[in-house]
């Protein structure tokens, strides 16, 4: 009996360490999870290189796409050789199909402008960085610009302007307008050297965009040919390319088309690798200098020179100070007059008023008693009519003229002095 109820123990062996081990076992698995989720979502890391940093900074200069904030610059280093700083981007990954070859990136803000109000804000905020996409195949290193992303061109058609004379700061991405708006931006701007003239020049090509110019008839299957017919019309007519400064000293610099008139005969060149359109040298800043170059300035100086002397002989003539003297007499003699004058005004204004209650109060008391007569006389059927009737109507009178000399007296008391005018 004790042998069948004996209890036969042994060891037996599990996968499982024990509840002890749940909570370090969740936490890698958290861990994991979270590093996954990180590799996941990681955004792409997009180099561009700029002449210098101008205010960008670690952690803090954003990337904008659209006005929306897709990226942060991650990294600021010198690019091997020292004359440029590279930035890296660290851009969100759902905008890899945006970041191409052809994709360009504008640092704003980095030289605010008294131009561009909206420029102002990167004093406090600092510059940011502002993403324009392109086509082509998918790239990572960019050269980046300093300034305001132009406006997209529908068409970009390329066109040459040479300047023989310094045009400012004039760089790829600056404007081109006509009349004020927009119609290209500037692609590329170099030096050109000929020692042997000792010629200086600077080739510009400036990228137009024809549906900007808003031809009559124009065809979009041959932009090209139509707008180089246009184009050439205007340069026959006086259309000249000029390096400016909008507004001017403070605005930024670019290249303006505008009619000249009186200009020297030109044309369209088109014998080139691009369509050169004519130019004015000098900017506006130096045209304001040749306005005032040619103003009559040593004549206005001698003017200024000889109003200067007959103030200065005026301001020490003696008869100035004499002047001055007998005009200080005579304010004196009339401040004492005044003081004299002024205590004896107030007891005769009152006692016109007095005059004119009195008067008031007499016409009064003749119309009661004119009054009263009447009423005897109406009562009294044996009374005589024709001289009484005349004197109430004299008594009548005599109040009204007494009532109105006392109007008259009370607007203007000075009549007491004067007489009735």
């Amino acid at each position: 009996m004790s042998a069948a109820l004996r209890t036969a123990t042994g060891r037996r062996t599990t996968w499982w360490p024990g509840w002890i081990w749940a909570v370090p076992i969740a936490a890698v698995g958290i861990v994991v999870w979270l590093m996954l989720r990180a590799l996941s979502s990681r955004g792409i890391d997009v180099t561009v290189s700029f002449e210098n940093a101008a205010g960008m900074s670690v952690n803090n200069t954003k990337v904008l796409y659209r006005g929306l904030e897709v990226g942060v610059v991650s990294k600021l280093r010198l690019a091997r050789g020292g004359r440029q700083i590279v930035a890296t981007l660290d851009i969100d990954g759902d905008l890899a199909p945006y970041v191409n070859s052809g994709s360009q990136f504008y640092l704003e803000g980095a030289h605010p402008s008294l131009a561009d109000p909206a420029s102002l804000k990167s004093i406090v905020s600092g510059p940011t960085l502002e993403l324009i996409p392109g086509d082509g195949a998918p790239a990572r290193h960019f050269v980046g610009r300093e300034g305001r992303p132009p406006e997209r061109l529908a068409v970009a058609l390329p066109y040459l302007v040479t300047f023989n004379t310094p045009i400012g700061g004039i760089r790829p991405g600056s404007s081109v307008t006509l009349g004020g708006f927009a119609v290209g931006e500037v692609a590329s701007t170099e030096l050109a050297t000929e020692p042997s003239t000792g010629r200086i020049e600077t080739h510009a090509v400036v990228l137009l965009d024809p549906t900007r110019f808003h031809l009559e008839g124009a065809q979009s299957e041959n932009w090209s040919r139509t707008m180089n017919a246009a184009l050439a019309q205007l340069v026959q007519r006086g259309l000249r390319a000029r390096a400016a400064q909008v507004p001017p000293l403070i605005g930024d610099a670019q290249i303006t088309l505008a009619m000249v008139p009186g200009g020297q005969p030109a044309s369209l060149d088109l014998s080139g690798r691009y369509p050169a359109i004519p130019t004015v040298q000098g900017t506006n800043i130096e045209a304001i200098a040749a306005q005032v170059g040619h103003l009559p300035i040593a004549q206005i100086g001698e003017n200024v020179r000889v109003i200067t002397a007959r103030i200065r002989a005026l301001s020490t003539s003696p008869r100035l100070d004499q002047s001055l003297r007998h005009l200080d007499r005579t304010l004196a003699q009339l401040d004492a007059t005044v003081h004299q004058v002024g205590p004896q005004l107030a007891p005769t204004l009152r006692s016109v008023h007095a005059t004119v209650d009195a008067l008031r109060r007499s016409a009064s008391d003749i119309d009661s008693t004119a009054a009263s007569a009447r009423v005897l006389l109406s009562g009294n059927m044996a009374a005589p009519g024709g001289s009484m009737q005349e004197a109430l109507e004299e008594l009548t009178q005599t109040a009204r003229s007494i009532r109105s000399l006392a109007d008259y007296l009370d607007q203007h008391p000075e009549a007491l002095i004067h007489g009735r005018r």
